[in-house]
C-alpha cells in the first residue's frame, strides 16, 4: 500500500471525524446540521486570514485565537439556525442549510477579492507561516497530530454525551420531546447548546484543514467535509466513538476512489457517488420511520 495515500487517508480521516462528531451530537438533539460546508469553509477563512496576520504573534498563541475565532464564527452560523428554529419555528435542517448556502459565495468573493494572497495564481488568502503549520507525521503524506486530536474528541464527545447529566438530558430529548419536558429538561438550553457544538466543530474541522493540510484558505477546500462527516456520523450510528471507524472509511473511500479515478481516466468523481449512495442507504429507515 502507497505511503502517501495510507497517510491522506488517515489525514482527511481526522477532519471527517471532528465534522462527524458535530454531526452525531446535533443528531442526538433531535436535528439535523446540513450546513457543515458552510462552517467548515468559515472556520477555515476565518483561521487563515488570522493567522496571516499576525506573522509576529508567538505560534501557540496565534494558532490557539485562531481556533477559538473559527469555533465561535461557525458555532454563529448554526446557532442562527437555532434561533430560527426556536423562535420562528423554522425547520433547523433547512436553515442550517440555507445559511451555509448564503455564506458560501460570500466567503469566494473575499478569496477572489480583498483577501486573496498576492503570492501565486491560485484563489487563496496568504499562506501562513511556517511557525502555525502542523508537522506531518507520516511523510511525505499531510497526516499530522490532528488524527490523534480528533480520536481525543470522540473519546470525550463519548464521555459527554453519555456519561454528564446534560449529555443525557440531550439524547433523552432528541429522542422524545415530549417526554422531555415532561421531566423538566430545558429544552431551549439543549437547542442551542448543541448547535452551537456542532458548528464550532465543523469550524475547528476547516481550522484543522488549513493548518495542518492546505496552509492557506483557497477558494473550494471545503468540498465534500461536511457531507463525508454527515456520512460518517450516520455510518456510526450518532456514536461518538463509532465516528472513528466511520471517519476512517470515508477518508479510505475518498482517498482511494479519487485515486482510481485519476489512474483510469474516469470522468466523474467517484467519491461522490459512494458519499451519494452512503446518504440514500441512511436515509430510507428515516422515512420509513416517518410513515
Amino acid at each position: 500500500m502507497n505511503l502517501y495515500y495510507f497517510g491522506q487517508a488517515l489525514n482527511l480521516a481526522s477532519l471527517y471525524m471532528i465534522a462527524g462528531l458535530g454531526d452525531a451530537i446535533i443528531i442526538k438533539s433531535g436535528h439535523f446540521n446540513l450546513g457543515g460546508e458552510g462552517q467548515v469553509y468559515a472556520g477555515g477563512f476565518i483561521c487563515g486570514i488570522l493567522l496571516a496576520s499576525m506573522r509576529c504573534v508567538p505560534g501557540v498563541f496565534a494558532v490557539t485565537l485562531a481556533f477559538i475565532a473559527a469555533f465561535g464564527v461557525s458555532a454563529l452560523l448554526s446557532f442562527l439556525s437555532a434561533l430560527m428554529q426556536r423562535y420562528k419555528n423554522a425547520d433547523f435542517l433547512f436553515t442550517s442549510f440555507l445559511v451555509s448556502a448564503a455564506v458560501i459565495p460570500v466567503i469566494d468573493g473575499l478569496i477572489s477579492g480583498p483577501c486573496r494572497g498576492k503570492a501565486g495564481n491560485l484563489l487563496a488568502t496568504e499562506m501562513i507561516e511556517e511557525k502555525f503549520q502542523f508537522i506531518s507525521i507520516m511523510s511525505p503524506s499531510d497526516m499530522n497530530l490532528t488524527f490523534v486530536a480528533a480520536i481525543g474528541l470522540c473519546v470525550f464527545g463519548f464521555w459527554f454525551l453519555y456519561k454528564t447529566t446534560f449529555g443525557r438530558q440531550l439524547c433523552i430529548y432528541g429522542t422524545s420531546v415530549k417526554f422531555g419536558k415532561y421531566c423538566g429538561y430545558d429544552g431551549r438550553k439543549i437547542d442551542f447548546v448543541s448547535a452551537v457544538v456542532s458548528g464550532g466543530l465543523h469550524g475547528v474541522c476547516g481550522a484543522c484543514a488549513v493548518c495542518g493540510t492546505y496552509f492557506a484558505c483557497h477558494g473550494g477546500f471545503y468540498a465534500g467535509m461536511g457531507w463525508n462527516g454527515l456520512c460518517a456520523s450516520l455510518i456510526a450510528g450518532s456514536n461518538p466513538l463509532l465516528v472513528i471507524p466511520g471517519g476512517i472509511v470515508m477518508g479510505f473511500a475518498k482517498t482511494y476512489a479519487d485515486n482510481f479515478a485519476i489512474y483510469h481516466n474516469i470522468g466523474y468523481d467517484i467519491s461522490s457517488f459512494i458519499q451519494a449512495a452512503v446518504l440514500f442507504c441512511f436515509a430510507i429507515p428515516f422515512i420509513r420511520g416517518k410513515k
